[in-house]
């Protein structure tokens, strides 16, 4: 296997594309990728960051109550108690990789600039072939990552779900985690609305008064049915509804809490109230993280790979609160 600072003269006649300008291969480009990776996600851009987690790291937070008292003279003793979390946050490894054979490469090119938003100019690349080849796979990746936060069951017959447990397994499976107890099969555009705030209200409001952020998280479908809930029955006072990327956002009438999409929720109907602040992403320390192009002349193939680690964990599961149906 070639390094990708080798590649030049071995591809400027095999894949039909000009790569005598292509740079020298840096050893470590994946920092870029899983940053770029997490901050183009909406959803993994809005968790707390925790990096350098090769396998198990406990969560280092406290939650403090202290009881204020009169002092008398000179000996005022001491009042109140502290918590640490006991949440341990676990990473796993996961990798990605995807080749290019020289038959199709072109075909497959001009897929990955359609990914892009990107096209070619005089038959040229954008861009070198290395940062076109490292940005579609971080484009993947960032779709996969969420996708596995959100959705991830090491119970799941998926083979990408099963890699880890994620927020929805966890919320489900914890018993702090409050819950709205809707007598409902399911949800529709009558009982949406009642649903949404019925999950609002269970909300703790030591969230509110310490100035947590609060999200309500759903399907778009389910969003739909809750925006058509409200607007049938209030004709002159409709919802404003703002649309981010992926996403569909709007303010849950009669309170002052957002309302995001996740495309992993929808048609679910389900709704999760995740204080951002509790919500936790590990990644793996940026040195060990790995990004690579290689060429391998044997089979005339080359190769864009990833590897790195990528957990989420929650704390204090008594701030967080799910919808659950009671006939479903």
């Amino acid at each position: 296997m070639q390094k990708i600072g080798k590649l030049g003269k071995a591809l400027k006649e095999r894949f039909d594309y000009d790569v005598a300008g292509l740079p020298a291969w840096t050893d470590n480009t994946m920092p870029v990728v899983i940053t770029d990776l997490i901050n183009n996600s909406e959803f993994l851009s809005s968790l707390t960051l925790e990096s350098d987690v090769k396998g198990t790291k406990e969560i280092a937070l406290l939650n403090a109550d202290v009881t204020l008292q009169a002092k008398v003279a000179c000996t005022p003793s001491p009042d109140g108690s502290v918590i640490f979390t006991k949440a341990n946050l676990t990473t796993v490894p996961l990798y990605m990789g995807i080749e290019f054979c020289n038959e199709d490469l072109n075909g497959k090119m001009t897929q990955i600039l359609n990914k892009l938003g990107l096209s070619m100019q005089n038959g040229q690349l954008p861009a070198d072939l290395e940062t076109v080849l490292g940005a579609y796979l971080g484009k993947l990746l960032q779709r996969k990552a969420q996708l596995i936060v959100v959705s991830g069951d090491t119970t799941s017959i998926d083979p990408e779900l099963v890699l880890m447990n994620g927020l929805r397994h966890i919320l489900v499976n914890d018993a702090d985690v409050l819950t709205y107890d809707a007598a409902d099969a399911t949800m529709t555009s009558t009982n949406a609305y009642e649903q949404f705030i019925g999950v609002h209200d269970k909300i703790p409001t030591e969230l509110f008064d310490n100035e947590m952020t609060i999200k309500l998280y759903t399907g778009r479908t389910e969003a739909r049915k809750c925006i058509t809930a409200w607007n049938t029955l209030n004709p002159y006072s409709h919802i404003d509804v703002i649309n981010t990327k992926s996403s569909v956002s709007f303010i849950l009438p009669g309170t002052n809490v957002e309302v995001v999409t996740l495309p992993e929720l929808d048609g679910k109907s389900e709704i999760y109230a995740i204080p951002l602040d509790l919500t936790f992403l590990g990644v793996d320390s940026l040195d060990d993280m790995n990004f690579e192009v290689k060429y391998n002349a044997y089979t005339d193939q080359l190769k864009a790979e990833a590897s790195f680690r990528l957990g989420t964990q929650i704390v204090w599961g008594q701030y967080f609160v799910r919808l659950h149906l009671l006939n479903s």
